[in-house]
């Protein structure tokens, strides 16, 4: 992000004008259920860009998620990021079908620079899913990377709602800088 806006004159006396130049972020849903069907437009109107990641061609296209800017069928989860590197704009968002998928794509995702990681899971869900990341050799600061469970703490059950929270605390997350 470029700090400055307006017109400035340089030290020779010419002038220059500035504008605020942002790349905007990137959410990258992994899953093309309910909840990502819900969240990918929301995503969108604050902003986001928005990429859906599935293995189900029936779940992952173009007519379930029109709003997306790019829609793609994974072979498996197993390699969630192949043509998609989340980078230090990338908010990671996990809504996958099953806690295996949940886990394979929450390792991957920790191996990023993602700005933000957040993944859809009760807290039981994510205590089991704690201890098989340390396991695998994950660190405590790796885990504290991830929001789980994800989004505001709203009182969110419908995917609509859940959607919101989510994008909620991706908003907040954003707002907060680097």
């Amino acid at each position: 992000k470029i700090g400055v806006h307006g017109s400035a004159a340089l030290p020779d006396g010419r002038q220059v004008h500035a504008e605020a130049i942002e790349i905007p972020a990137r959410a990258v849903i992994c899953g093309a259920g309910h909840v990502a069907r819900a969240l990918a437009p929301i995503a969108e109107s604050a902003g986001f860009q928005t990429l859906v990641l599935d293995d189900r061609p029936e779940f992952a296209n173009k007519e379930r998620f029109p709003s997306a800017s790019r829609v793609v069928v994974l072979a498996s989860f197993s390699d969630a990021f192949a043509d998609v590197a989340p980078d230090e704009h990338s908010f990671v968002i996990i809504v996958t079908r099953g806690h295996q998928h949940d886990t394979a794509v929450l390792m991957q995702a920790l191996r990023t620079p993602a700005r933000y990681i957040g993944l859809m899971s009760s807290r039981t869900k994510w205590k089991r899913i704690q201890a098989a990341l340390l396991e695998a050799g994950f660190t405590a600061a790796d885990i504290e990377r991830v929001h789980s469970p994800v989004g505001l703490a709203i009182g969110a059950e419908t995917p609509g709602e859940l959607a919101i929270s989510i994008v909620a605390e991706m908003i907040q997350v954003r707002a907060e800088g680097v």
